[in-house]
Formats: structure tokens, C-alpha cells, sequence
């Protein structure tokens, strides 16, 4: 990872042995994700009350990428869930309330892609590829990681820890793809 972008996400230096730069990778972990169903009526009411309750019960557990948001009653839907203005603005207000949302999304299910792409502004699809602004991308996929890293300082993870989960948002919302 390039050091001016190590400092714009707010991450530790890298760790350094000798000639050889050493980044932790994030563990495969799929044990314990926690599902979060969000009703069509709750979306369409603009309800959050009780989800940003259920993440203050996540924050003390410490829920670090185990939480799957799914969206009941849209199974008939033929958009994506992006595509569903009623759920991005949901996921909007979320985000404001959580700015930290993506500390504990997980990258099963596509749950982290999907709320990403319920913010990002998509240009584009063509079967399951999804296309956004580069630049709008760029900086939303920094914003995220930032506010996820701010997140673990706060409760102490280890640099490590942060960086691995820093790497593992960026792998997951593709943002080698926007500096191309």
C-alpha cells in the first residue's frame, strides 16, 4: 500500500523486517456472521431506531465484519438492491448515523458491495459488473476505510488488525479499480 494513501485512511506505518515489509492479512473468518434483516415497510418508512439500536448491541460484542445486511420483502423486485432509491436512501441515513458502517459489514454475501454500491453513484451495469465514477468511488471507498480505522483506533485494535481490515474493505469494494 502506497504511504500517501496509508495517511489519507488515517492507517499505522507499515511494519518493516529488515528488507522485508511485512502486512498482516486478514483471516478468513466466515464463524458468526450476524444477519440483519431490514423490513420493506422500515425501509420505506425510513425507520432506524431499532437497527442503530441492534448496532449498539454489535459495538459492545465487537461484530468486526460479521454483520450481513438483507432487505426482506423486495424478493419480487426485479432491480438490485442499489437500484431501489427507498434503500439507498436508507443506507445513506445509516451511514450517517454509523459513519463507521463498514467496520462491521461483512464480505460474505456481497453485504459490504452491496451497502457500497447503495451509496456509490453507479453509471452502469453489464451482467453482474457494476460500474461507478472513478473519482466518486475513490473517494467513498477512502471515506469508509478512514471512518472504519478511526473506528478500531478508538477501541484499541491492534495496528495490525487495522491494517488488515483497512486492506480487506479496499480489496472487497475493488479500489484498485479506480485508480486504473
Amino acid at each position: 500500500m502506497e504511504e500517501s494513501l496509508r495517511q489519507r485512511l488515517g492507517l499505522p506505518k507499515q511494519q518493516e523486517t529488515g528488507d522485508i515489509a511485512v502486512t498482516p492479512a486478514l483471516s478468513a473468518d466466515t464463524e458468526g456472521i450476524t444477519v440483519l434483516n431490514v423490513s420493506r415497510e422500515d425501509v420505506e418508512k425510513g425507520r432506524l431506531e431499532n437497527y442503530l439500536r441492534e448496532f449498539k448491541k454489535y459495538e459492545k460484542k465487537r461484530l468486526r465484519g460479521k454483520v450481513t445486511l438483507i432487505f426482506n420483502g423486495y424478493e419480487l423486485d426485479r432491480r438490485e438492491i442499489y437500484q431501489i432509491r427507498e434503500i439507498t436512501n436508507w443506507v445513506d441515513r445509516l451511514l450517517k448515523n454509523i459513519p463507521y458502517l463498514f467496520y462491521f459489514l461483512s464480505r460474505e454475501n456481497y453485504s459490504m458491495r452491496i451497502a457500497f454500491f447503495c451509496l456509490a453513484e453507479v453509471v452502469g451495469r453489464s451482467g453482474v459488473e457494476v460500474s461507478i465514477t472513478k473519482e466518486q468511488g475513490r473517494r467513498l471507498i477512502e471515506k469508509v476505510v478512514k471512518s472504519a480505522v478511526v473506528y478500531a483506533r478508538k477501541l484499541k485494535e491492534p495496528e495490525e488488525v487495522q491494517l488488515a481490515q483497512a486492506e480487506g474493505i479496499l480489496d472487497e469494494l475493488g479500489y484498485e479499480q479506480t485508480q486504473q
